[in-house]
């Protein structure tokens, strides 16, 4: 349990990193702040509608989708 609990921070961690980063970038195209998104995120993580794998796994593929994005 306390590994997916160590999972659960460090992915949150991460992700609050880039949040910020992204929110500090372009405040009016992003509405929800990056602590609003941590909060669901924990919520959907801690109530087992998701897993940290999971959420890890739809960074990868947001980040794949941006730089496909940026190269076009």
């Amino acid at each position: 349990m306390a590994n997916k609990e160590d999972k659960t921070e460090k992915l949150l961690m991460e992700l609050r990193e880039e949040l910020q980063m992204l929110e500090h970038q372009n405040k009016e195209r992003y509405k929800w702040s990056a602590s609003t998104l941590l909060g669901v995120i924990a919520l959907l993580i801690d109530k087992g509608v998701i897993t940290p794998e999971e959420v890890d796994m739809y960074k990868t593929k947001a980040e794949m989708q941006t730089f496909h994005a940026q190269k076009d």
